[in-house]
């Protein structure tokens, strides 16, 4: 379009255009900090020929104005899949690395107040009473000991079950959460589909982007867009959301960590049973049924090593009165294990062979099984045990921390794509601003000149 009125109307594109722009920047640098947001950018194009052909019409190649196109959302739909992934494996790993870390800390090696000191307690009692097998304290010792181990073991269980019963609770709150956000999800996914021309509007995917990421960062969930902008997202064969409705995660199975061997916890997403492949909700349900309970059953062995290590020994020396011993723990796990006796004398001190058949009650002041039992190496199970817990928990930690840096970064990647820089907003924002004030400037550089030509030029 040519001539001074039509500089008028490509003046007035410009204008309108860069108002757009200055806008969209500002709504850039009004949300900085606001999670999920993607920032916009405006697209101008030059205004061209009418589509519509007329005979004696003609465009010109100049001065034809711009025009807004679009305000485009600034995503990488790859990057932001990858995001996905990389937190809920981190989410996963983290969430085990904290648990089986509780679990180690209750255990509290290597303290000498920790059950490794008290085996080596034991040990110490009995070899005490071998020196002075006549000594009722000596006996009074070894039960006590007994019982420090016992109770020490004990306390590792229930710290065990403890975790267990912490990790069921998490799995119903986190599935609460998970299906708190499916809802949220759907309803944006409702609004999606009710956009204008199937034109997402940009608001509505940072919140469909943001709710998915967050439910891939529980479940592991995969997500999937569709050519109206709305996200379905499944776990393994059945769909969570789809469209408008979202279907519901379900958490059953046992209640303590002793029927979780029988009993597991499971998952089912509208009736349909799932597994939950990562994700903190994975995690959980990995600890629940794999991790702690085969904690706690290698506990259970070094308990059933101890007893059996301990009791042989014990019944085959005699008590003060020449019998036989008897069991010196009780109990078939770590959660049921107490020493059997509690009277000091039926402590079976005495090796037998030191006895005189024809003297009653010969030899009952000998401390031979004593020594015997305090040479046996009680903790070389329990500094397995240790070893192995140790080892597990410092490996999972070291994965975790590898992890949440592989996430970190794809997370860097796709901010330094999606997020808002406020430099480079400012900079878009004055040269917007620039750009307006020459388009106002060329106004108001025709307005003078149309005054010229209609009110001077007449006189």
């Amino acid at each position: 379009m040519t001539g001074s009125f039509g500089g008028l109307s490509t003046a007035l594109s410009a204008l309108r255009h860069h108002q757009v722009a200055m806008d969209v920047a500002s709504g850039n640098i009004a949300n900085v900090d606001t999670p999920g947001y993607s920032r916009r950018r405006a697209v101008g194009e030059t205004q061209g020929a009418s589509v519509v052909p007329a005979l004696w019409s003609r465009q010109s190649a100049t001065g034809d104005g711009v025009t807004t196109a679009s305000v485009d959302r600034i995503s990488d739909p790859f990057l932001t899949a990858r995001s996905r992934t990389e937190n809920a494996y981190a989410n996963q790993l983290q969430t085990t690395a904290s648990s089986l870390a509780r679990v180690e800390a209750s255990m509290g090696e290597p303290r000498a107040t920790a059950l490794s000191g008290a085996l080596d307690a034991l040990s110490s009692a009995w070899s005490e009473l071998a020196s002075q097998p006549d000594e009722p304290a000596a006996r009074l010792q070894v039960i006590a000991a007994g019982q420090a181990v016992a109770a020490g073991v004990n306390a590792q269980a229930r710290a065990v079950a403890s975790e267990w019963t912490g990790q069921r609770g998490s799995a119903v709150q986190l599935t609460a959460d998970v299906n708190a956000l499916a809802t949220e999800l759907a309803g944006v996914n409702r609004g999606l589909q009710s956009s204008v021309e199937g034109q997402g509007d940009p608001g509505l995917l940072d919140q469909r982007d943001l709710l998915t990421s967050r439910i891939a960062g529980l479940t592991g969930a995969t997500v999937t867009h569709q050519g109206d902008g709305t996200a379905t997202v499944t776990l393994g064969s059945a769909t969570l959301v789809s469209g408008r409705t979202a279907s519901t995660l379900a958490v059953s199975g046992a209640a303590t960590i002793d029927g979780a061997a029988t009993d597991p916890v499971s998952f089912t997403v509208g009736g349909t049973a799932v597994t939950v492949p990562s994700g903190s909700l994975g995690a959980t349900a990995q600890l629940l049924n794999t991790g702690l309970p085969t904690h706690l059953a290698a506990l259970d062995t070094v308990v059933a090593g101890l007893v059996s290590v301990t009791n042989t020994a014990h019944q085959g020396g005699n008590d003060l009165s020449g019998a036989s011993g008897g069991a010196f723990f009780s109990g078939t796990s770590a959660a049921t294990l107490s020493v059997a006796i509690t009277d000091p004398a039926e402590v079976a001190a005495a090796d037998p062979s030191k006895a005189d058949p024809a003297v009653p009650g010969s030899g009952t002041f000998d401390g031979g099984n004593a020594a015997a039992l305090a040479a046996l190496d009680i903790a070389s199970g329990y500094r397995t045990f240790v070893t192995a817990i140790g080892s597990q928990v410092s490996t999972t930690q070291r994965v975790a921390t590898t992890q949440a840096g592989l996430a970190a970064q794809v997370d860097a990647s796709r901010e330094a794509v999606s997020g808002v820089n406020k430099d480079e907003e400012l900079i878009d924002l004055v040269t917007s601003q620039r750009s307006y004030e020459a388009a106002a400037r060329v106004l108001s550089t025709l307005d003078s000149v149309l005054d010229t030509l209609i009110n001077r030029m007449a006189r």
